[in-house]
C-alpha cells in the first residue's frame, strides 16, 4: 500500500503543540489521513524523553517528517527509510537549554526504531571553571573584580580537593 507522509508541526492543542505525523492511504477515493501519535512515544537512548517535548518537558518542539533512503546491503537497491525530526527538541541540563534536535528512524508503519540524535549530551553534574588572572592590569579597577569573583563563587560548593592554583 503506499502512503504520503504529511507532517503536521504545529500539531496539537495550544501551548501543547508537539507536532505530529499523519499517513495517508494513496490512491482510494474518501480515504483518510490517520494520526501516527508520534509526539507520544518515549525517545529510545534518551532515559525519561519523549518526542514531543524536550527534555525539560517543554512543548513546542515540532515533530515534522522527512523521506529519506538507507544504503542496504551492495548488491541490494536502496529502501525507503522514514524519518520523523524534532529540529526544536531541547535538553535542559539545570540552569543551560541545550537545542540539538533529534530525528528518529521508523519502520513501515511509521514505528519509532532508532533514535538519532549525535548531539543529546549526559547531563554532568560537574563542572571545571578557570578563572585567569595575569597581572596585565587589563581588568579595572580591581575592587569590583573582586566583588564579582566573589558573588560568583559564592554559588558554588566547592569542597576540600576540588580547587587547584
Amino acid at each position: 500500500p503506499r502512503r504520503l507522509l504529511v507532517g503536521a508541526p504545529w500539531d496539537g492543542p495550544a501551548g501543547d503543540r508537539r507536532g505530529d505525523i499523519y499517513k495517508c492511504p494513496v490512491g482510494p477515493p474518501n480515504s483518510t489521513c490517520t494520526k501516527t501519535n508520534l509526539g507520544k512515544e518515549p525517545l529510545r537512548g534518551v532515559p525519561g524523553a519523549f518526542w514531543g517535548q524536550s527534555g525539560g518537558a517543554r512543548a513546542g518542539t515540532h515533530v515534522g517528517t522527512r523521506a529519506g533512503r538507507r544504503q542496504g546491503g551492495v548488491p541490494k537497491p536502496p529502501r525507503p527509510c522514514p524519518q520523523a525530526c524534532a529540529p526544536l527538541w531541547s535538553q535542559e541540563c539545570g540552569t543551560s537549554v541545550f537545542s540539538s534536535g533529534v530525528c528518529a528512524r521508523l519502520d513501515g508503519e511509521l514505528r519509532h526504531v532508532e533514535t538519532l540524535a549525535p548531539t543529546v549530551q549526559r547531563c554532568s553534574t560537574y563542572m571545571d571553571i578557570v578563572i585567569v588572572l595575569d597581572g596585565s592590569n587589563s581588568i579595572y579597577p580591581w575592587a569590583e573584580v573582586q566583588s564579582f569573583l566573589g558573588s560568583l563563587l559564592s554559588r558554588f560548593f566547592i569542597g576540600p580537593g576540588q580547587i587547584q592554583v
